[in-house]
């Protein structure tokens, strides 16, 4: 190695020693290294997840699986992204969980500045272009415009940290993907970098594959580029299927995801952090017009706004693609001085420079980063109100089964987050209804209408079903429904209306909490049905059956859902119905029921002396529980499970469906491509002689 390289790396170094000073600084190590439960936005509830997957489901040799938590039960990590959290739980082995997982949240934050300096290295940018990019994203990382988006600081700490890994997984990919379709090379790693990005978030997994169509828009090179990013992005695809597969077809039993993002004015969208780096890109866009490299970087900020325009059509959420725009403009910015790198004499203190001015502009455009990383990570534990949290949990944990209904308040933030009930299955070993990942439930728009009928302020709703409001006269057959025993109040309103419902006792006050009894609730998941069920005819059961959730007088008549009945269903399912009118209840003899059960994670076991009757199971429905003690499972409003036990044992487990296997054996089939040509490499090397 030269003398001058020496130098520069020894430069690298030093920089990225001050970038990393400069995170810290501002992250705060004594509250990333405390073993404490991190909170804050989303955070509070991304952590018990973690847990569950070592807990549970790595033990029974998953990494996708039920969690009965939330929801009246729901597929994790089936329509969210399992990276951070299977990183979490094996650096959790060596690691206390709480700090792996707080080093997790930050791992994108960190890797951002050395992803975008490898990137642009690979693609053979000359010293100090690569570090000077890797400088650039500070401006990025510390944007205070918004909390939500994804990729900066405050949205990791609001809970985006698996956007914020892939995003700087994906920066990486843009240098490597140039370096490997220019010099034909990297193609296995490339794909495992694809795999790696979409298993940690899918937008960024999209956006890469607009990435690739800039080199296929080359037309003397393009079925040699059409080629290399067919292995590249097929093969990461096949190692990507075991999970991409089951996402596609679980997609019937998702909640739509919201959109469009309503945006108040153009400065949202270009802080005044980045006006500097705006405008240094824009005139190195001049400056460099016949450099490819800078036209590919044009083009992956270009692509972006564009899908930001077309994403809500894409049934995609439009924000999320303004962050690959910002930091790429940023990076973007480092490349100005290409032209004039040769005649520069003291090209090795442009870095430090450089350094200096970002950090100075950036720092007094980030006062809320260290307020928001304190109130993340010293965690649950650290709050005043930390004492009144336990002795609620402890309550809970204490006073028996069924499920527990919060009103969700914003006032509920004292505890460090107002999501803090979404996680009673965690703290007090209870389930509750509403969870923070409502796109993979489909009980998730039922459970909605419970909170907008149990609470003074209506929580976040799923688009397109109508809503009610603070009702809990009303809302009582349906906790009942859903095995509902407690209900915890905090504001007067709800507090003072709970007083005066007959079926609602108060049990314990803890703080500004009160936590009532929901005496007419029978206590049991699995219940032989009081009458006759009806099979309804539709073209949209979720609508139909929301209707009926809504209308307080169909609530005793059970619908059931099968597109394609045979014999056997028509004869258990007599009575049929395409239409609400015609609906009526014909009661069914359950005076010597003898129902016995046990919930397991992934399990509902039950004994009956009923064999032949319809058992409704009160748990959320989804084409991979299994069943033995009854020949199917039925779907039946609103949103559950319905069984004719033909034994007087009967056990439910969720399980893998078609899907699951026919992703694993793609995925299979891509890792075969990758190591049987290696495994014969092997076998080929002669072997050295004896002698």
């Amino acid at each position: 190695m030269k003398k001058n390289e020496i130098v520069e790396r020894v430069v690298d170094v030093v920089i990225f020693i001050l970038i990393v000073g400069f995170l810290f600084s501002f992250l705060t190590p004594k509250y990333i290294f405390s073993k404490t439960t991190a909170t804050g936005g989303d955070m509070g509830s991304h952590y018990p997840a973690a847990v569950y997957l070592k807990q549970v489901l790595m033990p029974a040799g998953k990494i996708m699986g039920w969690d009965q938590g939330n929801y009246a039960g729901f597929p994790l990590f089936y329509h969210y992204f399992p990276l951070p959290f299977i990183i979490t739980a094996l650096i959790s082995f060596v690691i206390p969980m709480q700090i792996a997982f707080k080093l997790v949240t930050i791992l994108g934050t960190l890797l951002l500045p050395v992803c975008t300096y490898f990137a642009l290295r690979v693609m053979k940018f000359k010293f100090p272009t690569p570090i000077l990019g890797g400088i650039c994203t500070l401006a990025f990382l510390f944007n205070e415009g918004n909390s939500m988006w994804g990729g900066n600081i405050l949205s990791t700490l609001s809970g985006e940290f698996s956007y914020s890994l892939s995003l700087a997984l994906m920066v990486l990919l843009s240098g490597t993907l140039y370096a490997g379709v220019v010099e034909d090379k990297w193609r296995t790693w490339n794909a495992a970098l694809v795999f790696l990005i979409g298993f940690s978030h899918g937008f960024t997994l999209v956006f890469s594959c607009v990435m690739a169509v800039f080199f296929v828009l080359c037309r003397q090179d393009f079925w040699k580029n059409f080629k290399y990013l067919f292995h590249v992005f097929g093969l990461g695809g096949l190692l990507l299927a075991f999970w991409i597969v089951p996402f596609f077809f679980n997609l019937p039993y998702v909640n739509a995801a919201t959109t469009q993002w309503v945006v108040a004015a153009w400065r949202e969208y270009v802080p005044q952090i980045f006006w500097p780096f705006i405008a240094v890109a824009g005139l190195s866009l001049v400056v460099n017009v016949f450099d490819r490299r800078v036209r590919y970087l044009a083009y992956i900020v270009a692509s972006s706004v564009a899908l930001y325009f077309v994403g809500s059509h894409l049934g995609m959420l439009d924000i999320r693609f303004v962050p690959f725009a910002q930091v790429y403009v940023t990076i973007f910015a480092a490349t100005l001085l290409l032209p004039f790198l040769g005649g520069i004499k003291g090209r090795f203190l442009i870095p430090l420079i450089l350094m200096i001015g970002v950090a100075l502009w950036v720092h007094p455009k980030a006062p809320q980063v260290k307020n928001w990383v304190k109130w993340n990570y010293e965690g649950i534990e650290g709050k005043g109100t930390w004492p009144v949290l336990q002795e609620i949990h402890n309550f809970l944990r204490d006073s028996g089964g069924g499920r527990v209904v919060y009103e969700h308040s914003p006032e509920n933030n004292a505890f460090g987050t107002t999501r803090v009930f979404e996680n009673l299955e965690y703290s007090s070993g209870r389930y509750t209804l509403e969870g923070l990942l409502k796109e993979s439930s489909v009980t998730a728009s039922f459970v909605y209408y419970i909170q907008s009928e149990v609470g003074h302020v209506c929580t976040a709703q799923i688009h397109g079903y109508r809503y009610s409001h603070l009702n809990l006269r009303s809302v009582i057959p349906r906790l009942n429904m859903f095995n509902v025993t407690h209900y915890i109040a905090r504001s007067p309103q709800a507090k003072a209306e709970a007083r005066t419902i007959p079926e609602l006792k108060l049990e314990k006050s803890a703080g500004a909490i009160e936590i009532f009894r929901v005496t007419s609730t029978d206590g049991h998941y699995v219940v032989p049905l009081a009458y006759e069920p009806f099979l309804f005819k539709t073209q949209n059961w979720r609508k139909d059956f929301y209707n009926w959730f809504v209308n307080p007088y169909l609530l005793d008549i059970p619908l059931v859902y099968e597109p394609e009945p045979d014999a056997k269903d028509m004869a258990r399912l007599p009575r049929q119905s395409d239409s609400f009118l015609s609906l009526s209840k014909v009661p069914l003899d359950i005076s010597k029921a003898d129902v016995q059960e046990k919930i397991g994670p992934e399990d509902v076991e039950f004994t009956t002396n009923l064999i032949g009757h319809p058992h409704l199971i009160r748990v959320s429905y989804h084409p991979n529980w299994r069943v033995t003690g009854a020949d199917r499972i039925y779907l039946v409003s609103p949103s559950f499970m319905l069984v004719y036990p033909t034994e007087s044992h009967v056990k439910l487990h969720f399980g893998y469906g078609v899907p699951n296997y026919a992703g694993g054996l793609m995925s299979l089939a891509g890792l075969a491509i990758i190591l049987i040509p290696r495994v014969k490499g092997l076998r080929r090397r002669p072997t050295p002689d004896a002698n």
